[in-house]
């Protein structure tokens, strides 16, 4: 029976933790995701290029981001008018203009990238794919990272990408995730670090029930609270930081 030999370009991949989107109906409704608006778009995690060609169809400007210095190349020689940078995404510098996010994020770094995103000003929305179970928890609620950041943002679901749209197929489905920042941010954002203690002070501390949870945090006892942290809304959240702090 013959071996199989795997190449230096297979080795890379792995390394890299790249699965290639291969759908051209995933990478376009991924790009008709995005409000239809002049800003500059960045493109995390490029690949192939199969997102970064209906990209180009919209007339955006294009910041296309890529580690693997082979599909990089790649490339710029199939799309010229893409500005293609060669770097690790969790390094890149945004820009400080108005611009939109669009990502096929590595399945490993997800919830890194996710987090350097968040904290990072000047883009108005992002369409991820990432991983479905990170993708649902993340719209769904009900965890610690997203209710760290509700006040500024909005999570939503937009759909469930098949493992077979990857090359090489990975163990899991995907999902894509939509995240807007919010117009009017339900806490002031200098107080994000704060918040965030505060949010993850409650969703770790021991109680019975959120209200002794809140109580033993905050000395405040808060009345009409719900059974537990995960089932406080956005809205929830703020008001509750606001009335104990």
């Amino acid at each position: 029976m013959p071996v199989r030999r795997n190449s230096a370009r297979d080795r890379a991949r792995r390394e890299l933790g790249q699965n290639f989107l291969i759908d051209r109906g995933v990478a376009r409704r991924i790009a008709d995701l995005l409000d239809p608006s002049p800003v500059p778009v960045v493109e995390l995690g490029a690949g192939r290029g199969a997102i970064t060609r209906e990209l180009v169809h919209t007339g955006r400007p294009i910041t296309a981001v890529e580690l693997d210095p082979h599909w990089a190349d790649q490339l710029r020689d199939e799309c010229p008018g893409v500005r293609v940078i060669t770097g690790d995404m969790l390094e890149f510098r945004f820009p400080r203009a108005p611009h939109v996010v669009v990502g096929n994020l590595p399945f490993g770094i997800t919830t890194a990238m996710t987090r350097r995103l968040l904290g990072t000003p000047c883009w108005s929305e992002a369409v991820l794919l990432v991983q479905w179970d990170v993708a649902r928890k993340r719209a769904a609620g009900g965890n610690q990272l997203t209710a760290q950041w509700a006040p500024w943002y909005e999570f939503r679901l937009c759909g469930k990408v098949s493992a077979r749209s990857f090359r090489p197929v990975p163990a899991v489905d995907g999902g894509v995730l939509r995240i807007l920042r919010r117009a009017g941010p339900l806490v002031l954002f200098g107080e994000h670090r704060r918040y965030q203690r505060f949010v993850e002070a409650v969703f770790t501390s021991r109680g019975r029930g959120l209200t002794e949870i809140v109580r033993n945090v905050t000395g405040c006892r808060v009345r009409g609270l719900p059974a537990l942290p995960r089932d406080l809304t956005a809205e929830g959240w703020a008001r509750l930081y606001v009335e104990t702090t």
